[in-house]
């Protein structure tokens, strides 16, 4: 048996998480060329798993004994948990992917909801329109691998774009009806979310004038294009409170809030508490201070 190179426990005992509890996100790339590659965890790993195929085929095979086959723009999903038998196609082919091993956000939960091809594995395909999903993952990859302090965050931040691009193609929660203009705006807040952004800056990069974009912005996502804005700001420097690495003016200003007083109050009356308080409520490992890749 070969095991992938992103795992060294034997496939008969449970593996500790390939993402220590105090790390968010860990990617890689794995050029598979050669066929006698694969994953076999029968119990699965202690976070979550997404393999994108990029290019060539792969295959997972389910419970049943059932291989299906991966292609470009195919998104593979493990739940924690999760058996995982994965790999090469055959050996005619070869199979490229990105691989991320990760721990939600509380609020990506809902959206992790995929269709189940076997318990706790999901798939969703891309296809044709896989290019937007491949940038943030190539992003993605690229700051995770970095030498950035911020890494970890900038990788969950385009992890968080590719699970928004991914929603698209959920039969059970997308909108396939969404408007391309509303696409655009979305990915460019999380492009933005260390500057101000307006709805005017929104409006014109989507072609729309602005009570034409509120108004379709509104109607799709069933928020104000500012009331989002807002909140997926605060969510994130929530997620950076969490770390005592920063100081309150560093994440707010991290997150486009030049006023710390006035990012305290709209903190305080988005989560019910002070930016400090919560800080002290939900303070992660202190090994967080040293993270490394």
């Amino acid at each position: 048996m070969t095991l992938r190179a992103d795992s060294s426990t034997p496939a008969n005992t449970r593996p500790a998480a390939i993402v220590p509890n105090w790390l968010p996100v860990l990617s890689g790339r794995q050029p598979q060329t050669n066929w006698r590659s694969f994953a076999l965890r029968p119990e699965g790993t202690d976070d979550w798993l997404l393999v994108a195929t990029t290019s060539g085929r792969g295959r997972v095979t389910c419970s049943d004994g059932e291989a299906r086959m991966l292609g470009r723009g195919d998104l593979l999903l493990f739940r924690p948990g999760a058996p995982q038998d994965y790999g090469f196609a055959d050996t005619t082919d070869t199979w490229f992917n990105t691989w991320i091993h990760f721990r939600p956000r509380p609020s990506w939960i809902e959206w992790l909801g995929w269709p189940e091809v076997d318990r706790g594995v999901s798939i969703l395909k891309a296809g044709e329109d896989f290019e937007p999903i491949e940038v943030e993952l190539n992003r993605l990859h690229d700051v995770a691998n970095g030498a950035s302090r911020l890494r970890s965050d900038a990788a969950m931040n385009a992890l968080e774009r590719v699970l928004i691009l991914a929603d698209h193609f959920n039969p059970k929660f997308g909108r396939p009806d969404m408007d391309p203009r509303i696409l655009r705006a979305l990915n460019l807040v999380g492009e933005w979310i260390s500057r101000p952004v307006s709805v005017g800056d929104l409006s014109r990069a989507s072609g729309l004038s602005r009570s034409q974009f509120t108004a379709l912005f509104t109607r799709q996502m069933r928020i104000g294009p500012q009331a989002y804005v807002e909140k997926l700001k605060l969510e994130r420097a929530s997620q950076m409170l969490r770390s005592p690495r920063w100081t309150i003016g560093q994440v707010a200003a991290a997150h486009g809030f030049a006023n710390v007083f006035y990012f305290s109050t709209r903190f305080r009356k988005q989560f019910g508490l002070s930016p400090s308080s919560y800080r002290r409520r939900h303070s992660q490992d202190p090994r967080d201070t040293d993270m490394t890749l």
